[in-house]
């Protein structure tokens, strides 16, 4: 796991001398080695220039051999890469038996060999994580390449003929053309859900790469094309049985954790206890001839507590277990941090918890396999039961349900009046985007402008696109696209490459993905359980007793531990003279906003800390002031 950074354009605006800033910008991505490449070209007979940079946690082949940017054997490719192809000795071999031949013995030289074989088909032979830039010199073409899932993350901006890219957007900060311009669209999208998501980010023209998509820059020109799309159906049809989908994902989940296991340094993992985690480690036990390192962050409260049931599975399997109680003092040092850690706002209070396990996880191993995944694609949110529930009531009559959502106002705080509250949308799409929202469309519009306030299309389009007539499928195709992309993964990456450790996620490998996309509803709650064909995985190797309880996400009781925290922050940073003066948010509609929190409610509370991450990362990023 690395970063990476790059620069192409008319040399007398490229300012390539910039490549060492922008490397330097992803340091803490890669602390084990630095190298840059730049060189000039014509284009139209006039002079252009390239530049790369890479900084590198070594995984696997830790001699100077792995250093990047690499050059192919001939010369002619270079390559600057994130990530992990867990198949690339199979992919050695069969580039060996075509004449290729290898120096090294690390992934980077087979990813630039089979580049130099099949060209863009090679990406649907890679089974990993991964993004990279590379530049085919022959045919004066760059490319950026993002994986399957989003796992590793890629920004490009292009602006005066000249292309920028880099793993975090610290990296294109550091380039002296860079300009920042904040999207209200994108902010009032930040604000519904506590991230940015799909290409927009938090700039107007700044954008991300999708999942499964890669940007080709030839002679000046940009294009971006897809080559992987979750929605695409499955290769093969689903097994007829419940066990024998259990046997077929036990097989596929165990080969996914077995290729992820696969390092040159100490291996770990984390453990809450739950499902997916769980499991993880359970086949990780299996294939390991030592005690697998469990890694997993508990909280005095015992409602957010989650370390005992941890502690619990890591004894049954026999794991060496390590934990760390959350004192108040270290969650606020964290929540100071986050502003500079996040490249972008971010929102996630469970950002909190797994940067501390990040950090705890790191004084033991370079690489550590999390459980992330399950809920997305074997359907095991809450929501989901919700949204099986409203849906039918999405055939009354609009006047109707808009009626019905505005006398919840009237109802105590609760499950019932929150999902009345959802019946305004339009239909099942919008629906389902509102149950996993923050803000809702008055709030927004009062704060931002009406223009802000729409959902994001991305969301809606999966939704809509999705191969199923069942709103929770199609609900968990947009989760899988959007929420899991851009907010959970987008935090394990930030939070576990701030102190270069490298997260693996095999119930994300895109063979599971597709797997558990084409089962039929039947399978994915047999007996009346989410996430069934997962928990029969588990329950072949974990007591069920062990596991069974309320679902309990990774979250973190800000108004507890953060109380003194919000009111000052509040006061700094959403005063209505600081708001004025930025010129983003109506302080009007903010101060009725701050006044709500005062009120102990859990949303308001949500809504306040949104608005704090916001404020918080643009004073710092944007105005160059400290945290305090």
């Amino acid at each position: 796991m690395c970063g990476f950074c790059g620069i192409v354009g008319p040399a007398r605006a490229a300012s390539p001398e910039a490549i060492g800033a922008m490397t330097d910008a992803l340091a803490h991505r890669g602390p084990d080695d630095a190298g840059t490449h730049v060189e000039r070209f014509a284009v139209r007979d006039a002079e252009w220039v390239l530049a790369l940079g890479h900084r590198r946690l070594s995984i696997l082949d830790l001699s100077p051999l792995g250093h990047q940017p690499m050059h192919s054997a001939d010369g002619a490719r270079v390559v600057a890469y994130n990530g992990e192809v867990y198949n690339f000795r199979e992919i050695r071999a069969e580039l060996a038996a075509l004449g290729h031949r290898f120096r090294s013995d690390c992934d980077t030289e087979v990813l630039l060999e089979a580049w130099r074989a099949w060209g863009v088909a090679c990406f649907d032979k890679l089974i990993g994580m991964f993004a990279f830039a590379l530049w085919d010199r022959p045919a004066r073409r760059l490319v950026l390449v993002r994986d399957r899932l989003g796992i590793k993350p890629l920004y490009w901006r292009c602006d005066g003929g000249v292309l920028t890219f880099g793993s975090e957007l610290h990296a294109l900060r550091a380039h002296p053309a860079f300009r920042p311009a904040i999207s209200r669209g994108a902010l009032g999208r930040y604000l519904r859900g506590g991230y940015t998501a799909g290409e927009e980010t938090i700039y107007e023209d700044v954008r991300r790469l999708l999942p499964g998509s890669y940007l080709v820059w030839q002679d000046g020109a940009v294009s971006t094309h897809a080559w992987w799309r979750l929605t695409d159906p499955a290769e093969t049809a689903p097994p007829p049985t419940f066990d024998a989908a259990v046997d077929a994902l036990d097989a596929l989940l165990g080969d996914a954790v077995e290729r992820r296991m696969i390092a040159d340094v100490p291996l770990g993992a984390f453990l809450s206890g739950g499902v997916d985690s769980s499991v993880v480690v359970a086949l990780m036990r299996e294939r390991s001839r030592a005690p697998v390192r469990t890694f997993s962050i508990g909280f005095r409260e015992p409602e957010w507590d989650e370390a005992p049931h941890a502690r619990a599975v890591a004894k049954h399997l026999g794991t060496d277990h390590t934990e760390l109680y959350v004192s108040r003092d270290e969650a606020v040092a964290v929540a100071h941090e986050l502003p500079s850690l996040y490249d972008e706002p971010f929102a996630d209070a469970s950002a909190i918890p797994t940067t501390l396990l990040s950090r705890l996880t790191r004084q033991h191993v370079t690489v550590s396999l999390s459980g992330d995944g399950g809920d997305e694609l074997f359907g095991g949110y809450d929501r989901y039961a919700k949204l099986r529930r409203l849906a039918p009531l999405l055939a009354l009559p609009l006047p109707l349900r808009r009626a019905l959502a505005a006398a919840s106002r009237g109802l105590p705080l609760g499950a019932l009046r929150n999902g009345l509250a959802h019946l305004r949308a339009p239909d099942a799409a919008a629906l389902a985007e509102r149950m996993g929202a923050h803000f809702d469309d008055a709030d927004l519009a009062a704060a931002l402008g009406a223009d802000a306030a729409r959902p994001p299309p991305l969301y809606l389009d999966t939704y809509r696109a999705a191969p199923a007539r069942d709103p929770v499928r199609r609900a968990m195709f947009a989760d899988a696209r959007v929420y899991m992309a851009d907010d959970i993964l987008a935090k394990v990456d930030r939070a576990s490459m701030s102190v270069a450790l490298e997260a693996r996620v095999p119930i994300l490998d895109h063979r599971v993905v597709r797997f558990a996309f084409s089962l039929p509803d039947a399978l994915l709650a047999h007996g009346g359980k989410t996430k069934a064909p997962l928990r029969a995985v588990l329950y072949r190797r974990v007591p069920p007793a062990l596991i069974e309880r309320p679902k309990h996400g990774f979250g973190i009781p800000i108004h507890v531990l953060l109380a003194r925290e919000l009111a000052a922050w509040s006061a700094r940073h959403l005063a209505p003279a600081r708001i004025r003066e930025d010129g983003l948010f109506d302080a009007a509609g903010v101060a009725r906003l701050v006044a709500a929190a005062e009120r102990p409610e859990p949303v308001a509370t949500t809504r306040l800390w949104f608005l704090l991450c916001f404020q918080r990362w643009y004073a710092r990023v944007h105005r160059g002031e400290e945290d305090a």
